[in-house]
C-alpha cells in the first residue's frame, strides 16, 4: 500500500512539475518561436535532400535553369525564380544547421544571393502594375509575405553563423531588403495601395500575439531601404502598427503584459531598433502607468543587452544608465567612429510638454527633426502641430549630448511627472 501511494504521489508531483515548465515555456517563448522559425512548408517548398555542398548539387541547378529557360510568361518566370530563392534560403539554413563549417556557409549564401539578383531581374521584367493586371497583384501579394519569412531567417541566421560567415548573411539580408522595396514600389505604384497591400500581407504571415512587435522592426529596416517613393507608405504602416501594439497591449492583462516583456527580451533581432520601438510605444501609453512601468523595466534589461552586444565587439565598457534615467524621453545611443557606444543620452521631444489634446493626431515613431525655433520632435508630424518649420532632419545638435539648458529646463519641468 505505501509503495502504492509513492508511486502516486510522484506521478503527482511530475505532473505539477511539468505543469510548471510548460507555464515556463510558454511565457514568451513560445510567442517568440512564432515569430522566428520558418519552415520550408511556410515558403511553399519541400525540405531539401541535395545541399550545395553534395557533388549531385550541379544537376539540381541545371534542373532548375533548364525550367527557367522554358518558362516564358514574365509572372510565371517571376513566380519560379522566386521559388528558387525561397529553395536556397531553405538550403542555407539547412546547411548552417549541418555544419559550422564557414566555406560550406559562405557558399549556401552565395547561391542565395546570386538567386535574389536574378529574381530581382525577373521581377523588373513584367512591365503591368497591379491596376493593369490583377495577377500582377496575386504575385506582388505573395512576394511580400514570403519576403518577410526571409527577413525572419536570414535575421536568425544571423544569431547562429560563425563571426567569418557574419558579415556575408548581413550583406545578403541588406540586399534581400533592398530588393523587397524596389520591387514592391516598380508593382505597386498608388502609394495608399501599396500601404493597403502591405498592411494586409504582413497581417495574414502567421506569428505570435506580438508580431506588430517585429513587423515593426522590419518595417523600420525596410524604410531606409525603399526608393523615395514608397517610404511614406512604409512610414504609415508603421504607424498603424505601433497603434495596433499599443492597443493590445491596453488590452491585455497583467500576466500577458509579463509575457510580452518575456517576448521582447528573448526575441532576436536589432536591440538598438527595439528600443527606439519601445520608447515610441512608452510615449503612445501616456495615461497607462502600469504598462508605462513595464515598459520601463523591459527597456532597462535591453539596454544591458546593447551593452553586452557592444562590448563583445572590441569595445570598452561604459556604465549602464541608472534604473531611473530618462523616464519620461527617449533614450538615445551615441556612438564614436568606431561605432562603439561612447553615451547614453537621454532626449526630451518638445512634444513631451504639449498637452495630449494637442498631439492625437500624431503617432510618436522616431523619426527626428530638428525645428527652427531650436527644439527636437519626434516626426515631422509633431514640428507642424506646433507650428514651425523644419531646420533639419534629425535631433538638434545642442540636444544630442543631453546637457543643454533647455533640456535641463524641460527635466525639471517634467520632474513631477516621473515615474517612480
Amino acid at each position: 500500500m505505501k509503495i502504492l501511494k509513492s508511486i502516486i504521489l510522484s506521478i503527482c508531483l511530475l505532473f505539477a512539475f511539468g505543469i510548471v515548465s510548460a507555464e515556463e515555456t510558454s511565457n514568451g517563448a513560445q510567442a517568440v518561436a512564432l515569430d522566428e522559425n520558418v519552415t520550408a512548408q511556410d515558403l511553399g517548398v519541400q525540405e531539401p535532400t541535395v545541399l550545395p555542398d553534395s557533388p549531385f548539387y550541379f544537376f539540381k541547378n541545371l534542373g532548375r535553369e533548364i525550367q527557367s529557360a522554358l518558362t516564358f510568361n514574365p509572372i510565371r518566370k517571376a513566380e519560379l525564380r522566386e521559388k528558387f530563392a525561397n529553395e536556397k534560403l531553405i538550403e542555407l539554413k539547412k546547411v548552417s544547421e549541418k555544419t559550422r563549417n564557414p566555406q560550406a556557409v559562405e557558399k549556401a549564401t552565395e547561391n542565395y544571393q546570386k538567386e535574389l539578383a536574378r529574381a530581382k531581374d525577373a521581377a523588373e521584367k513584367i512591365k503591368d502594375t497591379t491596376e493593369q493586371n490583377p495577377e500582377v497583384g496575386t504575385f506582388l501579394d505573395k512576394f511580400i509575405q514570403q519576403s518577410t519569412l526571409h527577413e525572419r531567417i536570414l535575421e536568425k541566421l544571423e544569431t547562429q553563423v560563425s563571426t567569418t560567415t557574419l558579415a556575408k548573411i548581413q550583406e545578403v539580408r541588406a540586399q534581400h531588403l533592398e530588393k523587397f522595396g524596389e520591387v514592391m514600389n516598380r508593382l505597386e505604384t498608388n502609394k495608399e495601395e501599396l500601404q493597403e497591400r502591405l498592411e494586409n500581407n504582413l497581417e495574414k504571415v502567421q506569428g505570435s500575439e506580438f508580431k506588430d512587435f517585429k513587423n515593426l522592426e522590419m518595417l523600420k529596416a525596410l524604410e531606409g531601404k525603399v526608393p523615395e517613393a514608397a517610404k511614406e507608405a512604409i512610414q504609415q504602416a508603421q504607424e498603424n502598427a505601433l497603434k495596433r501594439l499599443k492597443g493590445d497591449l491596453e488590452s491585455m492583462s497583467s500576466e500577458n503584459q509579463t509575457k510580452f516583456q518575456d517576448y521582447i527580451e528573448q526575441i532576436n533581432g536589432k536591440k538598438e531598433r527595439q528600443l527606439e520601438i519601445l520608447d515610441s510605444l512608452k510615449t503612445e501609453l501616456q495615461s497607462n502607468a502600469p504598462a508605462i512601468q513595464k515598459l520601463l523595466q523591459t527597456r532597462e534589461k535591453m539596454i544591458e543587452q546593447v551593452k553586452d552586444e557592444a562590448e563583445t565587439e572590441a569595445c570598452p565598457q561604459i556604465a549602464k544608465p541608472a534604473s531611473t534615467f530618462c523616464p519620461n524621453g527617449r533614450i538615445i545611443i551615441k556612438k564614436d567612429e568606431k561605432g562603439c557606444i561612447a553615451a547614453f543620452n537621454c532626449v526630451i521631444p518638445a512634444e513631451t510638454n504639449v498637452t495630449p489634446g494637442g498631439t492625437q493626431a500624431c503617432v510618436a515613431l522616431w523619426d527626428p527633426v530638428c525645428g527652427q525655433d531650436g527644439k527636437t520632435y519626434s516626426n515631422a508630424c509633431f514640428a507642424k502641430l506646433a507650428g514651425t518649420a523644419i531646420a533639419h532632419d534629425d535631433a538638434c545638435k545642442s540636444l544630442e549630448t543631453g546637457n543643454s539648458p533647455q533640456i535641463r529646463e524641460q527635466i525639471k519641468s517634467l520632474v513631477p511627472k516621473l515615474t517612480p
